[in-house]
């Protein structure tokens, strides 16, 4: 007979409901972020009539409400209309052209192939689908900057903007980004098409996370659970982040399951200090869910190596891998990776070979190998075996 693993479960004395710290959960009200809940409402309340809904750029610092904001807006916009409908889009995951145009027509109704399909196929298809359609998409790209670099960005725009001109359909584009110089990045005639409003959300100020986190622990954990000053502290560490308040209901999750762990009657000072050990660097924890497995490969040679010339960096991997990438497609990888912040690359000169670049981690080895072990079913950091 197999041993009872979760021993006598009598349920947590810690945690009345930890969803209520969930990156995905969207609370019933956003304080502090009235002003911006308005001025997105306003932008789109043209949709309730059927009508086009102004464009617009959501921008600021990590944890700082962007995109729970947009998204309890569209919330609301949906339970009053059935003439609206918030289509979510991160761009980690979806960061082509062809990839947010395929997930567009699937939102709507009408899926085509991921692969094996020119785009202006798939741009057809979305075309048939709005026209079927009786509803106005509001189109949310999250973490817009991650289609800046090689101007996937304008394209899709582009495309997006002409739809009104060849379906005679109305479609909302909301854009959400830590960087506020995106729109200057776009092609102009793309900027002059948008036309759009520019809403910047400032960091939360120490007060206002530490009320934003007695709401949370309110319904998260049971009265008493929380030591006394374990808010306060955790508010203090998002302070000093650039008033993230992301990483301060992170921590406090952390905390309250080691407290779990250890069968502590309360979360203390001393789980939440060990909490904050825990917590990834930013860029890290965006980019880590979609990492491809030949990404991976060549961050877990920076682990090892720690510096290395961008040849050196190919010739390891390709010995690793059973089928490697081409070199093209190689320095792709290395330019996301420097986009998502994982991986410095810097034009040196090397003796006799000239101008070359040199490719060294921009996070702490530490993270990224844990983060890589965490991908890895043997616990084994090194992601180029699985290839």
């Amino acid at each position: 007979m197999c041993a009872n693993i979760f021993g006598d479960f009598a349920g947590s004395e810690i945690f009345k409901d930890e969803r209520f710290l969930y990156p995905e959960y969207i609370p019933e009200k956003l304080p502090f972020r009235e002003a911006q809940i308005a001025e997105i409402a306003h932008a789109l309340k043209p949709a309730l009539r059927g009508a086009k809904p102004q464009n617009l750029f959501i921008c600021g610092k990590s944890g700082t409400g962007k995109t729970v904001t947009a998204k309890y807006v569209l919330r609301e916009l949906e339970e009053h209309t059935s003439k609206a409908k918030g289509i979510y889009i991160n761009c980690f995951e979806y960061n082509t052209r062809n990839a947010i145009l395929n997930k567009l027509c699937l939102s709507l109704g009408r899926p085509v192939p991921r692969r094996g399909i020119a785009t202006d196929e798939v741009y057809a298809e979305l075309l048939n689908a709005l026209k079927r359609t009786n509803m106005v998409p509001i189109v949310v790209l999250d973490e817009v900057d991650q289609l800046a670099g090689n101007n996937t960005a304008s394209l899709l725009l582009y495309d997006l903007l002409r739809i009104t001109e060849f379906q005679q359909a109305y479609i909302g584009i909301i854009m959400i980004s830590n960087l506020c110089e995106i729109v200057a990045m776009l092609d102009s005639r793309v900027r002059s098409s948008l036309a759009g409003t520019t809403i910047e959300f400032q960091p939360y100020a120490p007060e206002q996370l530490k009320q934003i986190l007695r709401e949370r622990a309110k319904y998260a954990f049971f009265e008493n659970a929380l030591e006394a000053d374990v808010i306060n502290l955790a508010a203090a560490y998002a302070a000093k982040h650039n008033g993230d308040a992301r990483i301060a209901i992170e921590s406090l999750l952390i905390a309250g399951r080691l407290a779990e762990r250890e069968n502590a009657k309360k979360l203390t000072v001393a789980h939440l200090r060990k909490a904050f050990e825990q917590i990834k660097p930013r860029p890290l924890q965006k980019a880590a869910p979609y990492l491809d497995e030949h990404e991976k490969c060549l961050l877990s040679i920076l682990c090892e190596k720690e510096k290395l010339f961008s040849g050196q960096l190919y010739k390891i991997y390709s010995e690793r891998v059973s089928e490697p990438i081409t070199e093209r497609s190689y320095r792709k990888k290395l330019n996301r990776l420097a986009e998502l912040k994982l991986i410095n690359i810097k034009d040196v000169t090397e003796g006799i070979r000239g101008r070359t670049r040199e490719i060294t981690l921009a996070q702490p080895k530490k993270a990224i190998e844990e983060i890589l072990r965490g991908n890895s079913t043997g616990g084994d950091s090194n992601s180029c075996k699985k290839i």
